[in-house]
């Protein structure tokens, strides 16, 4: 049983973590699976498994939000769903069989790609809806592919994978950022969840403690979300970049130290 007091904390870090998904179109996992390593000392795989589960709950709160401005792109979803479930489902079976300071390295990658991604202008507008490109049978094997990627990036490092998905959907299918977003949170929700199950078998998935945060993430996600939909997120993002960029720093050195640690100390350090 949680304590109440550790029940609002988590609420709390979840309504931080919901804003910044519900914002950006990103799993809040990118933050709290930092939070769980780096401030509760929770292992690796364990804070993956259990972020999936708030990222699911605070991704159907924003996608909600979006769906009301018509800013999910539904039929391309589809096809980015097709994808992103199968991604899911292998990324689910290779997280068991990877080390975890491995995966906590490349986590801090992700994260530092992350942060340039978000300090990194793309040049899309905040108008109306774009024309979105015909959907032929290239441009539906596109989706596909951007899904696997965005599935694989979830369950490998327990994350939404909305931060691989909305810059391809910016770039190279043309949409507006807040369309993206929308996009990503929707089909963001089943593969979140396909995650949390398939990690929940070998005892990874802390169920009751995702759901905690999720509840916070629910009422952060549509803050951010509606924030997104009304003002310029320039300022926002620029927040955002540092803040991944320092994180992934700190993630890489953590794992970096911990690996050191494991095999001893280098002979070259004279120790």
């Amino acid at each position: 049983m949680i304590p109440p007091a550790r029940a609002a904390q988590d609420a709390g870090v979840g309504v931080g973590v919901g804003a910044f998904s519900g914002a950006f179109g990103v799993g809040g996992g990118i933050l709290l699976v930092p939070f769980l390593v780096l401030a509760r000392d929770v292992e690796q795989k364990t804070a993956q498994a259990t972020s999936l589960v708030m990222v699911a709950m605070a991704a159907a709160a924003g996608a909600v939000r979006y769906t009301l401005d018509d800013r999910v792109a539904w039929l391309p979803a589809a096809f980015i769903l097709a994808g992103g479930l199968a991604g899911a489902w292998l990324g689910a079976h290779l997280v068991q069989r990877s080390p975890s300071a491995l995966l906590q390295a490349l986590f801090g990658v992700v994260l530092g790609v992350a942060g340039v991604r978000m300090l990194w202008p793309d040049g899309a507008g905040s108008g109306s809806l774009p024309e979105l490109p015909d959907l032929s049978a290239t441009v539906a094997v596109g989706y596909v592919v951007a899904g696997l990627g965005m599935g694989l990036l979830s369950a490998l490092f327990g994350i939404g994978g909305g931060i691989l998905l909305v810059p391809i959907l910016v770039t190279g299918f043309g949409y507006e950022q807040s369309l993206a977003a929308g996009t990503s949170l929707a089909v963001m929700v089943p593969i979140a969840l396909l995650g949390a199950v398939r990690l929940t078998r070998p005892g990874l998935t802390r169920w009751g403690e995702g759901v905690g945060y999720g509840l916070g993430a629910i009422v952060g996600a549509l803050i951010g979300a509606s924030l997104a939909l009304v003002i310029g997120g320039s300022v926002m993002r620029v927040a955002f970049g540092v803040l991944m960029l320092a994180i992934g720093a700190r993630m890489a050195w953590t794992a970096w130290q911990g690996r050191r640690s494991a095999t001893g100390p280098d002979p070259l350090d004279g120790g």
